[in-house]
Formats: C-alpha cells, structure tokens, sequence
C-alpha cells in the first residue's frame, strides 16, 4: 500500500507532470516511482528541512494503517512466497511462516532492548506501524487512514475526506478515484491460494498467534484495531 500512496501524493505533488509523462497509480513501484527524490524524505527532520517547515505544529500527519494481521500476512505472501530472495532474506527461513515469525519476533524483542532501529528488508516490512514516522511524537497531530482492500471501501472514503478539506478539485480526485477503482497492484495478495492457506494456518494456531499479538499488540492498541477472537 505504501508504493500506491507515493503515487498518489506525486500525482498530488506534480499533476501535469504525471499524466503528461502516461503515468499510472497502480503501475508506480518502488524503483520507477516518478517522483523519486523529489517530495520524499527519509526522516521527518528531513522533510522539515526539504520544505522549509517551520511550524510543525501547524501540520497535520496523514497515515495509512492496516490491520495487523492483514498487514503480515500480505508482507510474508509477497516477501517470501511470491518473490523469494537469495541469501538471508526473509530470516533465513524461507517459506516457513512459522521459523520467520520466531526470528522476527525475537529481532523485535533484541532491537527494544538495544534502543537502536536498523533498517534492514524484514524490518521495513514486518517492524510495527506504531513504529514508523515518528508516531510517538506526533501522535496528537496525526490522522489515520484505513487500509482496505477493496478501493471503494474504507481507504477511498477517508482519504477522500482528508483531500477534500485540504481543497483538492474535483477532477483531480476523480481521476485517483478511477485509478484506484481501475484494478490491483501487482504486490496484491488478498485472493491467492497461499495466502488463503496461510491465514488459515495462522488463524488456528493459538502458538502462532499469541507471538503476532505480542509483535503487534501496540498496533492494535494505538491505531484502534479489534484484537482476534480469544485474544481480545
């Protein structure tokens, strides 16, 4: 979801640009992004720094949040089982759902402990949302999107809502309305077999859950998501 909304805010950023160009929102990733470099930024300080914002407090934070189960399941699908990568990735584990949710619980746990957050491929996927962006900081300035599935759903009306009170024009939200409605990204895993069959596979094990309740449980807690059933 976060390679779709970098489209959306550089379709924002630079409208003409984008269409000019024959860009598409779902066709944007990671390493052809249109506006690479340009209205991005690696930290907030950064950001702040870019724009020339000197007012924090007059800002609103805008963030996309997802369930958390939903969230891992899709990661560990599209990380590990539809493109697999040499080497390590993935915890060294593989397609063992259950050895890389081990590992990258005890990552989690090792990181806290040290008070220093690396970057690596598992933690960009895998580490909280609670985590991200400062949250902590700026949680009383901050707005949330839900995440769904289904375009039409959750996630277009709250951001519609959002966009619509910062003044964005009509046509500009129709045409992310009928990109968005138009089809799936490529990194789409809601109706595949293997993620059926995973969540299947992690939804009945109480073993399994209890460590994606403790790896997440601030996330469910912070960004307001009902715990799964006989974990509430």
């Amino acid at each position: 979801m976060s390679t779709v909304m970098t489209a959306i805010f550089c379709y924002l950023f630079d409208e003409d640009g984008f269409q000019q160009a024959g860009r598409e929102l779902l066709k944007e990733t990671k390493r052809t992004r249109f506006c690479e470099n340009r209205n991005e930024a690696r930290s907030m300080r950064s950001l702040r720094w870019h724009f020339g914002i000197r007012k924090e407090d007059d800002w609103i934070h805008t963030m996309v949040t997802r369930d958390p189960v939903d969230r891992f399941l899709f990661g560990f699908v599209d990380k590990c089982i539809k493109m697999p990568l040499p080497g390590e990735y993935c915890n060294g584990c593989k397609a063992n759902m259950t050895c890389f949710i081990i590992k990258e619980y005890e990552r989690m746990v090792s990181e806290v402990k040290k008070d220093r957050f690396t970057r690596t491929f598992e933690d960009r996927h895998f580490f909280p949302q609670n985590w991200r962006c400062e949250l902590s900081k700026h949680m009383e300035h901050s707005r949330f999107i839900r995440y769904s599935s289904n375009a039409t759903g959750t996630l277009l009306n709250d951001l519609f809502d959002i966009l619509t009170q910062q003044k964005i024009g009509n046509s500009t939200l129709e045409f992310i309305r009928n990109e968005l409605t138009s089809g799936r990204t490529p990194h789409s895993t809601v109706e595949s077999y293997a993620r059926n069959f995973l969540e299947e596979r992690l939804r009945s094990s109480d073993f399994l859950m209890e460590y994606i309740i403790r790896m997440f449980y601030h996330d469910f807690k912070i960004l307001l998501y009902d715990f799964p059933l006989g974990f509430e």
